[in-house]
């Protein structure tokens, strides 16, 4: 639409007399969401997070392998009852003896067992193996924490840069509010024309509609805040300033960082317990070659003798088992412990350059979000001043209404990013020491 037609539309207007602005959007219901401090909300995730209860659930189930690993190595006891019945019954006399029951017609008889396993190699190593897979997952879960717990502080101060974001677009709808009645006094005063009213109140249109945008990605923070903490409401958690604290990693010598990280992060002794327990299926793999050894007892009792002439008695027996050959079952067990032992080493070490690569990316992250939160906090301060003195020449008759709308806009872009700055560095923060492997 060209200047003559945006002219004679304003004109139109009853009386000549501009249209009011509109009114501003409604604030978000602020008071209806939850607050909590960060420490709060930390201790809720670990209470509540079904994704770290999915990830314990895995490591209990780990553990209980181990329980059924150990029981071959475990006495058993099981106990037997039987009731026979025969279609006749034999009995044999004996010369100069009683008479001795072959079948009976029918018996009813109990058998106790106990089988003690005395050498069984290929169950040593599967119990360990079990161990290790057992220690692997509790650890891997220990590593769900910390980056859930990471996270949850990385979206919180995402959700506190989203609110600044609010607050700034406030402040630029107010800016733009100002700059219409400005435009209308100037108009009203003859030393402006009608155009400018038109151009004042696009930009407020424009301003409210970014305050509409912000404060809908601000209720979406809040809401994925809540879903972290296993809650169906949005929450607001309140975030310390993460942009005075020191930074003394980037005065420590990459070498030394990333030993501390090899040190302490428990992805990287879950990786070393997965290799121990393949290598623990190695063994067991070849210890399937060795003989078993067991002993077992018996105690019985029947309410008809037996041939021996008494109703109850025992056994004891000295089992030993040797398997010669079986198909080719075990050296195929022993292929498959062998390739699975391989992966794990590779994986062990794919995992201690994934951490010496987080540890840098995490120090560069940070050393850059400190340089840009300081020339952020230099381009908000210069927009600042020059939104101001567009706004006083302006109303001076010296500056036009699109210089104050560019100062304008200038400022609030520079305030954006300002708050997105604030937010980055206190996220390069957090990465950096999950990197590290340290504990929130």
């Amino acid at each position: 639409m060209n200047t003559p037609i945006l002219l004679a539309l304003l004109l139109a207007t009853p009386g000549g007399t501009p249209a009011a602005p509109a009114a501003s959007p409604a604030a978000p219901p602020d008071a209806a969401v939850a607050e909590l401090t960060l420490e709060a909300a930390l201790r809720e995730l670990d209470a509540q997070s079904l994704t770290l209860a999915q990830a314990r659930s895995r490591a209990d189930e780990a553990g209980a392998l181990v329980r059924q690993s150990a029981a071959a190595l475990l006495p058993t006891l099981t106990a037997q009852g039987t009731y026979l019945r025969n279609s006749e019954g034999v009995t044999l006399a004996l010369p100069g003896g009683p008479e001795r029951v072959i079948q009976p017609d029918e018996s009813l008889s109990v058998t106790a067992t106990a089988r003690v396993p005395l050498l069984v190699p290929t169950a040593w190593f599967d119990l360990a193996a079990a161990r290790d897979a057992a220690r692997a997952e509790d650890l891997g879960a220990e590593a769900t924490r910390r980056t859930l717990r990471t996270g949850l502080a990385q979206s919180a101060h995402g959700a506190a840069s989203a609110e600044e974001v609010v607050a700034a677009s406030e402040r630029a709808v107010e800016s733009a509010a100002e700059l219409v009645r400005s435009a209308e006094r100037r108009v009203a005063a003859g030393t402006a024309a009608p155009l400018d009213v038109l151009k004042s109140r696009t930009e407020q249109v424009r301003r409210e509609s970014d305050l509409v945008s912000a404060r809908a990605g601000l209720e979406r923070a809040r809401l994925a805040l809540g879903i972290l903490l296993g809650r169906r409401d949005p929450v607001r958690v309140v975030v310390p300033d993460g942009t005075t604290a020191p930074a003394p990693e980037l005065d420590v010598p990459a070498e030394a960082l990333a030993g501390e990280a090899l040190e302490h992060r428990p992805e990287i002794a879950a990786q070393d317990a997965r290799v121990a327990a393949a290598e623990s299926g190695v063994r067991s793999a070849w210890a399937r070659l060795a003989p078993q050894l067991s002993a077992s007892g018996s105690a019985f009792a029947a309410d008809t003798p037996y041939v021996s002439g008494e109703k109850d008695g025992w056994r004891v027996t000295l089992d030993l088992t040797w398997q010669l050959y079986d198909g080719g079952f075990r050296y195929g067990k022993r292929r498959q412990a062998e390739a699975q032992a391989a992966g794990a080493r590779a994986g062990a070490e794919a995992q201690r350059l994934a951490v010496r690569q987080e540890v840098e990316d995490g120090r560069r992250d940070l050393r850059v979000a400190r340089e840009r939160l300081r020339l952020a906090d230099t381009q908000s301060r210069l927009a600042g001043e020059t939104a101001a003195s567009a706004r006083r020449s302006f109303e001076a008759g010296i500056a036009s209404s699109l210089d104050v709308i560019d100062a304008n806009d200038r400022q609030y872009l520079a305030e954006i990013g300002l708050a997105d700055a604030r937010a980055r560095l206190a996220q390069a923060r957090l990465a950096l020491g999950r990197a590290l492997g340290r504990d929130l």
